[in-house]
């Protein structure tokens, strides 16, 4: 999910960074860099000790949820601000709507954009950066 932010990359990624922290992500330091950062939340959840010792049998996936924030300049004093969201096991309702959430903080708090780059799953530019082949 690419957004296009009329700011410098440092501030958009600065207040990004805030912005999932406050809905309950850790941040990784040691994964920071100028331009990047990676977020992590664990869903552990209250559950008693028969549920606890089941799970443990059965070997279901802890549920996890990151978020990485790519910041890079788009010329003119404008920012491409990229978001990766990767998941594993089964997360709880209330994590599963972060995108849309963080689309409409974009577009409302940092008056960003949706920067689509992709149509109908196939990708505008093939790797070598030439138009794809037509799809018949």
């Amino acid at each position: 999910m690419d957004f296009l932010v009329e700011r410098p990359p440092r501030e958009v990624l600065d207040k990004a960074e805030i912005y999932i922290w406050h809905r309950g992500f850790h941040m990784s330091l040691s994964d920071r860099t100028e331009t990047t950062s990676l977020f992590t939340r664990i869903h552990v959840p209250r559950k008693g000790f028969l549920k606890t010792l089941l799970t443990t049998f059965v070997g279901t996936p802890t549920p996890v949820q990151k978020i990485r924030l790519v910041a890079s300049e788009a010329g003119e004093g404008r920012t491409r601000l990229t978001v990766i969201e990767s998941r594993q096991g089964e997360l709880p309702d209330r994590w599963t709507e972060i995108k849309a959430e963080l689309e409409q903080w974009v577009a409302e708090e940092m008056g960003g954009t949706y920067w689509a780059l992709w149509v109908s799953e196939k990708p505008l530019l093939s790797a070598t950066g030439f138009p794809g082949r037509p799809p018949f």
